[in-house]
């Protein structure tokens, strides 16, 4: 389950955001020793609301990382290159801001880290990032790749929104969004999804990879809708999840501090869907993770 270690009320974002950056450095520091200790515990840990820094078994590795200073310029800098040199490999999954940090690819390059990135990022990492081109790896949607006994799948992600009658401007023929990739994360005896951000919940277009041990689901709930009393899409998102047939949901991309306030999911959010899922069976765990968080695999 995830470590939750914020307090439960809701102040405004404006708070929330004054308190994160403050706690931000040690925060940052507590996961650091805790992801530099094996406790022989699988486990993810929020570097931000949908960042996530991992240990399964003996590789320590990553997805999308970034630090709080890419998306919140008052935050305090973090020892990047010290601090995550252990880093195995590296996952990306798309281009936009908040996932991908080019001041920490610049403070990466030239460790002995493998980046795994689809294929139309390559020149973006090579060129703005500096990272050598022997490290960089493209990632081909449906081949399986073994890294230090991990078997990652990628496949193309949902990250068009106005295909699925969601709430948007965008006509059909012309979606609102960039092309991205998910990954089936393999490891031991289990298999985690990371769908990435999705905004079209059709799930049926997505491989098939039966029951899994977890979702991590990325909120989102309709362009602009974070302060609707009902987003529109909640039972979308919900039915999204079920049908991946995951044991448990991880719900994330909470708290993004770099949007407008009508594009930030928040834990109340989260709450409501965790009323609603549970609601529509009982073969399911449903819990929200928050920047600092340390999620148990």
């Amino acid at each position: 389950m995830a470590m939750m270690l914020w307090p439960d009320p809701c102040p405004s974002l404006k708070e929330r955001r004054r308190e994160t950056v403050t706690r931000y450095p040690g925060l940052w520091k507590r996961m650091i020793g805790e992801w530099s200790t094996d406790d022989g515990r699988a486990s993810a840990w929020m570097l931000y609301s949908a960042n996530y820094l991992l240990r399964t078994g003996s590789a320590r590795w990553a997805i999308d990382p970034l630090t709080l200073k890419w998306r919140v310029p008052e935050a305090a800098a973090v020892a990047v290159r010290r601090d995550l040199a252990d880093l195995s490999f590296i996952v990306l999954t798309h281009r936009h801001a908040d996932h991908l940090d080019v001041d920490l690819l610049r403070s990466l390059r030239g460790l002995p880290i493998l980046w795994l990135v689809p294929d139309w990022m390559r020149g973006k990492v090579l060129g703005e990032g500096g990272l050598p081109n022997g490290k960089v790896l493209a990632a081909s949607p449906g081949q399986p790749i073994e890294i230090d006994g991990i078997r990652l799948t990628s496949f193309p992600g949902l990250h068009y929104e106005g295909l699925d009658g969601s709430r948007s401007t965008v006509a059909p023929a012309s979606p609102r969004g960039v092309p991205s990739l998910a990954y089936l994360v393999e490891f031991g005896q289990k298999r985690w999804i990371f769908p990435g951000d999705t905004r079209d919940y059709r799930a049926h277009l997505l491989p098939s990879f039966g029951p899994v041990s977890g979702l991590f689901a990325h909120v989102w709930l309709g362009r602009g809708a974070a302060l609707d009393e009902s987003p529109p899409l909640s039972d979308a998102l919900c039915s999204f999840c079920l049908d991946l047939q995951p044991r448990r949901v991880v719900l994330t991309h909470l708290e993004e501090f770099g949007r407008p306030a009508t594009e930030v999911w928040r834990l109340q959010h989260a709450d409501r869907l965790r009323t609603r899922l549970m609601s529509m069976t009982q073969e399911l765990t449903v819990e929200a993770a928050r920047t600092g968080d340390r999620v148990f695999l």
